[in-house]
C-alpha cells in the first residue's frame, strides 16, 4: 500500500518538476500565471501605444531627405535581386481597374478592423492565450515604431522617377493614407518594416494555431499571403519591407518566449501549475 502511495506521490512530484522546468522564464511566476484580462487595462495599453506612435510620427518629417535616399537604396537592392518584379506587378494591378479597387479597399479598410477583431476574439473566447498574443502584437508594434524612427523610408509610390503607380491615388480610394486629407495626418515614411505584413502574419498565426474550425485556419493562412500581395501591388511597400515585418514579428515572439518561458500559443499556466515543489517527507525510521 505504501509502495503504491509512494509511487503516485513520486509521479506527481516528477510531473510538477517537469512543468516548473518548462516554465523557467525571466518573469517571476506570479506574472506568468493566468489572470483574467481586464478590458480597461487593455484599452489603456492601446492608448499609450497610440501616443507613442503620434510622438514618433511628428519627428519624421524633418528627415525627408534621408527617407527618400533610403527608399531609392532599397529599390536598387531589390532590382538587383528580383529585376523589376515589384514594378511589373504594380503595373499589372494598375492596368486592371477592378483588381486595383479590390486591392485598394483591402489595404485601406481591413488592416485595423481584422487585427482588432482577432484580438477581441482571443480576449473573449481564448482568455488563457490572450496576454501572450497581445504581448507579441504590442512588442511587434513597438519594434516597428522604433524602426520607423531610426530608419524612415519612402514607400515605392513616393519615389519620383521609379514609375510606380500609386493605385490609392489613381483610383481615388476614400480614406486611404494616400488621400491628401489623411496624408497630412499620417507618417508617409513608415515603410520599413511593414506593419501591414507583420500584423497580418500575427493574425494568420493566431487564427491558424488557436482556431479549431478548418475554414478559419485556412483563412489564417490566406490572410497574410493576400496582404503581402496587396501592399506590393499598391506600391505601398517593397518585398523587403514585408520580409522585415516578418522578422520583427519573429523577434517579438522570441522575446515573449524568453520572458514568459513558453510559446505564445500555449495557454497560460494556472496558479497551481507553478506552485513550488512540495518538500520530500522524511524517510521513516526503523
Amino acid at each position: 500500500m505504501s509502495s503504491n502511495v509512494d509511487s503516485v506521490g513520486g509521479t506527481a512530484t516528477a510531473e510538477r518538476t517537469t512543468l516548473n522546468q518548462q516554465h523557467r522564464a525571466l518573469l517571476p511566476a506570479r506574472f506568468r500565471v493566468h489572470r483574467a484580462p481586464r478590458w480597461w487595462v487593455e484599452i489603456g495599453i492601446l492608448v499609450v501605444l497610440n501616443l507613442v506612435y503620434e510622438r514618433l510620427r511628428n519627428l519624421v518629417p524633418s528627415r525627408e531627405g534621408e527617407a527618400y535616399n533610403r527608399g531609392h537604396q532599397v529599390l536598387d537592392f531589390t532590382q538587383r535581386l528580383t529585376g523589376d518584379a515589384e514594378l511589373h506587378f504594380n503595373h499589372f494591378v494598375a492596368n486592371h481597374s477592378v483588381l486595383a479597387h479590390i486591392f485598394n479597399a483591402y489595404y485601406t479598410y481591413l488592416h485595423l478592423p481584422v487585427t482588432a477583431i482577432t484580438l477581441i476574439w482571443i480576449f473573449r473566447a481564448h482568455k488563457r492565450h490572450y496576454r501572450a498574443a497581445r504581448t507579441v502584437l504590442v512588442g511587434t508594434t513597438v519594434l516597428g515604431l522604433i524602426g520607423f524612427y531610426l530608419f524612415p523610408m519612402a514607400p515605392p509610390r513616393l519615389l519620383g522617377g521609379a514609375h510606380f503607380v500609386d493605385t490609392l491615388v489613381a483610383f481615388g480610394t476614400w480614406g486611404s493614407w494616400s488621400s491628401p486629407a489623411v496624408a497630412n495626418q499620417t507618417n508617409q515614411f513608415a515603410a520599413m518594416p511593414s506593419l501591414h505584413c507583420a500584423w497580418a502574419l500575427w493574425v494568420g498565426l493566431c487564427v491558424f494555431r488557436i482556431a479549431k474550425r478548418p475554414w478559419l485556419r485556412a483563412l489564417g493562412v490566406a490572410y497574410p499571403v493576400m496582404t503581402f500581395m496587396v501592399v506590393v501591388g499598391t506600391a505601398n511597400h517593397f518585398i523587403l519591407d514585408g520580409i522585415a515585418g516578418a522578422a520583427v514579428l519573429a523577434t517579438a515572439f522570441a522575446l515573449q518566449r524568453v520572458f514568459f518561458g513558453r510559446s505564445a500559443f500555449a495557454p497560460a499556466p494556472l496558479r497551481e501549475d507553478l506552485l513550488p515543489e512540495p518538500e520530500s517527507a522524511p524517510a521513516p525510521t526503523a
